[in-house]
């Protein structure tokens, strides 16, 4: 099936996401929460892409969208750099001293904001679920995500204690 990426035809497989057809053809999307040998999980939505199917145009995450005929689909368009540049404002937040969040943070020109400066967080997860999903695809489930919102984490299920 034949797929417009950024006005090039690439030659789509039944069944691939967006990520998988770029990662093949060398189109960099960058991403958190997708690695090979992992379906995507659509969590981190930095690989946020514009696509226009049947003149229908929508915002979907590359790593969980499968490619379709005809589809034309946008990977950096100001709409799109202005959402990554949101969502890692929000992991720079999160993980100030994370190399990989501080990476993306310079190549999408985002600075922490003054009044969050101060902030004296010693986190280094980005609660990608990598680690989850590789426990449980390991049959053990010894960890998921607990709680929500601003204090979600990876924990033991129920956030009970592993001993």
């Amino acid at each position: 099936m034949n797929v417009n990426i950024d006005g090039k035809i690439y030659e789509g497989i039944e069944g691939e996401t967006i990520m998988d057809l770029a990662r093949r053809n060398n189109i960099i999307i960058p991403n958190l929460c997708y690695k090979a040998g992992f379906e995507g999980l659509g969590r981190c939505r930095l690989c946020m892409i514009e696509v226009n199917e049947s003149n229908k145009l929508k915002l979907v995450s590359a790593c969980i969208y499968s490619v379709k005929e005809n589809l034309e689909i946008k990977t950096t368009t100001e709409k799109i750099y202005k959402i990554r540049q949101d969502i890692i404002l929000l992991l720079l937040l999160r993980t100030p001293n994370n190399e990989y969040i501080q990476k993306l943070a310079d190549e999408y020109n985002v600075k922490i904001p003054k009044r969050y400066l101060s902030s004296n967080l010693n986190e280094n997860c980005i609660l990608c679920g990598l680690c989850v999903k590789a426990c449980a695809s390991m049959g053990t489930n010894a960890i998921s995500m607990v709680q929500r919102g601003i204090t979600k984490k990876v924990s033991t299920p129920y956030d009970d204690s592993s001993k």
